[in-house]
Formats: C-alpha cells, sequence, structure tokens
C-alpha cells in the first residue's frame, strides 16, 4: 500500500482531493467519512475507504485534533456479550471509565465486519475521544476508518499484524499449552478442541497450541467447528463419541459454546467428569455451582481492562508513534469437570499458565 502510494505520488503524500478523485466522490463526502460529520451511504464509503487504503492516505493528525473538541467519550466496541469473558470486560471498561469522569458509549458488531465498520463510522460521527475494540475476524476497513480519522484507539483480545495500533491480549499459546498439560496429568489421552470460529486469529493461535502441545504429549488430538444450530451442533457431538476416536476430554473455546455443549452431552447421557473431561475457555458465574463443577481458563480481565486504559488515556493525553502489544497470563482453574475420575470434592486447584 505504501510503495503503491510513493509510486504515484513520488514528490508529496497523497493528500484529501486525491483520495476523493480515485473513489469519484467529493471533498465534502470524504471529510465526511474521515470526521462523521454527515451520514455517507455505505457504497460510497466503501469507495473512499478503498481509495484511503490504495493510496496510504494519512490525514493531517494535528489539524483534526484542532478540530475536534474532547468530549471524555470513550467508544467500546465488542464482537458480542453471550460470553462471560466479553460480559465482564465491558463490565470492567464501565468501571472504570466511571472512576476517572468518562462516559462510554457500548456499540456491538456481533461479528460482522461491515457491521462493524458502520458501528466505527458512527461512534467516530459522535466525537468519541478514544476507541477499544474487540475486532472482527476480517476488521481491515475498520482499522482503516479509524487511522484516517486520527482517532486513538487499542485493540483487545485479538493482535493483528497491523502496527498503527497497540494491542493488548490474553497469552492465548501458553494458555492452551497449560490446559492440554493440566488433561494430560488427568490422564486423559484423547483431546477435542470444539470452536465456533476457526478462522480467528485468536482462535488459529490457540489450535496451533493445542495440536503442538498433543503431540509433545503423545495425545490425540482432534478439533470441531461447531454448526451454529444447537441440534446440528448435537449431531456433530453424538458421532464424534460415537465413533473410533472418541474423545475423552473436550475443551471448549467459550462459555457461549460451552453451554449448548454441556446440554448435548446431557441429553446423550454422557455424564461430564465421569464419562467425559470439560474444560472451557472463560468462566461463566455458574462454572462453580454446576455439578461437577467446571474447570475452565480463567481469563485476566481486570489486568487487560487496566492496560487497555491506561494506554488509551496516554495516547489521547500525549499521542506519540510507538505502538505497545501487552500480553497477560491466563489461570487454569481445575475442577470437577475435567477429572479422569468424577470428584468427590469438586475442588479447584490452580495454575497460572
Amino acid at each position: 500500500m505504501a510503495m503503491r502510494a510513493r509510486a504515484e505520488f513520488p514528490d508529496r503524500r497523497p493528500t484529501i482531493r486525491h483520495v476523493a478523485a480515485r473513489a469519484g466522490v467529493s471533498v465534502g463526502t470524504v471529510s465526511n467519512v474521515l470526521n462523521g460529520d454527515t451520514p455517507v451511504s455505505d457504497a460510497r464509503r466503501t469507495a473512499v475507504l478503498d481509495a484511503i487504503a490504495a493510496l496510504g492516505f494519512q490525514p493531517n493528525s494535528v489539524a483534526q485534533s484542532l478540530r475536534r473538541r474532547h468530549s471524555r467519550v470513550v467508544g467500546l466496541m465488542a464482537t458480542g456479550a453471550a460470553s462471560a469473558y466479553f460480559a465482564a470486560l465491558l463490565e470492567s471498561f464501565e468501571d472504570i471509565a466511571a472512576r476517572q469522569g468518562y462516559e462510554v458509549m457500548q456499540v456491538l458488531s456481533r461479528g460482522d465486519p461491515e457491521l462493524e465498520t458502520r458501528r466505527v463510522g458512527a461512534l467516530l460521527a459522535r466525537q468519541v475521544d478514544g476507541l477499544i475494540m474487540v475486532p472482527t475476524q476480517t476488521p481491515e476497513r475498520s482499522f482503516d476508518l479509524i487511522a484516517a480519522a486520527g482517532v486513538p484507539a487499542v485493540m483487545i483480545d485479538r493482535a493483528y499484524p497491523d502496527p498503527r495500533f497497540d494491542y493488548v491480549t490474553m497469552d492465548n499459546d501458553a494458555a492452551m499449552r497449560a490446559a492440554v498439560a493440566a488433561l494430560a496429568a488427568e490422564g486423559h489421552r484423547r483431546l477435542l478442541y470444539v470452536v465456533r470460529w476457526p478462522g480467528l486469529v485468536t482462535t488459529r493461535a490457540r489450535i496451533a497450541a493445542f495440536h503442538d502441545a498433543a503431540a509433545l504429549r503423545g495425545l490425540g488430538a482432534g478439533m470441531l467447528a461447531r454448526d451454529p444450530a444447537d441440534d446440528a451442533f448435537a449431531a456433530q457431538l453424538a458421532c464424534l463419541l460415537q465413533g473410533p476416536e472418541r474423545p475423552d476430554a473436550i475443551i471448549a473455546s467459550n462459555s457461549d459454546l460451552a453451554l449448548p455443549m454441556l446440554a448435548a452431552l446431557q441429553a446423550l447421557g454422557v455424564g461430564v467428569g465421569r464419562d467425559i473431561g470439560v474444560l472451557v475457555f472463560d468462566e461463566p458465574i455458574w462454572a462453580g455451582v454446576m455439578t461437577p463443577p467446571l474447570a475452565v481458563v480463567r481469563h485476566p480481565v481486570a489486568a487487560i481492562a487496566r492496560s487497555a486504559w491506561e494506554i488509551l488515556i496516554d495516547r489521547m493525553e500525549h499521542g506519540g508513534d510507538e505502538r505497545r502489544r501487552i500480553v497477560h497470563a491466563a489461570e487454569i482453574v481445575m475442577r470437577g469437570s475435567a477429572r479422569r475420575r468424577r470428584s468427590d470434592t469438586g475442588g479447584e486447584a490452580k495454575t497460572a499458565t
């Protein structure tokens, strides 16, 4: 992208007029996309974003900052709030913002990149001072829009190679390796990792660590991408549990997925913690009260929220070109659901990754 821009503009940086000409729109339309002053149709917004990406256009951030007024409002975007992890993150940011005199404007992308771009545009149109965001699977257009607007932004949970932003995540590689080790220590020999979106950057990292950690221990390792329909998902599990490579332990990628999985196992007459072990990335509020208690990978929610907020405030107040990538450790909490044989006590043992 940058090489193309240098080839087309060897003597100077591309300007807003070049973007307008390439997109086939007016300079005012480009300005509206960048600043959110006036609604712009999806087709024109897409044309402008594509032109920005193609030309490597960067706005005058100093001039933009002078035009913008501090709102003491931070935009917060997640893909959803169904998982216990994302719900806890949203609450943590709300608490931090309230203590520091900021308001939070929450929106959801539902994992849809097009909706994500529209929601990002809406937040920018409301003159938020900064953004904290869980990106979708393909966030490139949203990233271009944020960068072009010159608004400070921190990406959480999912670390992409785009160098324009700060990132705060969990150490998914270490967490998965610790989860596999904990299950192996219980005597489980055939593991299954159940996911919803295998293409997500976070899931890809976990899948790679899962297979590598299992291979190092000589364990069987299978992966299942769940069907979004619960009935079809239950049929997928039934097929695997009746097959010759039946797993004796399952790792679920989040609590939103774990709930229908546990319901399906119950309907199949498979006893969790007795016939099969279960460990979940995430810690729903019901984890400790189900029978047997649910083994989990406990996410570092407070640490992620605190780091992301501190970076964003520093970026809003001081700017700077150096971008940071912070990774926090998770914790494995072993409980009865992951035991080789059902635990009588349902007690827990914790292992930091």
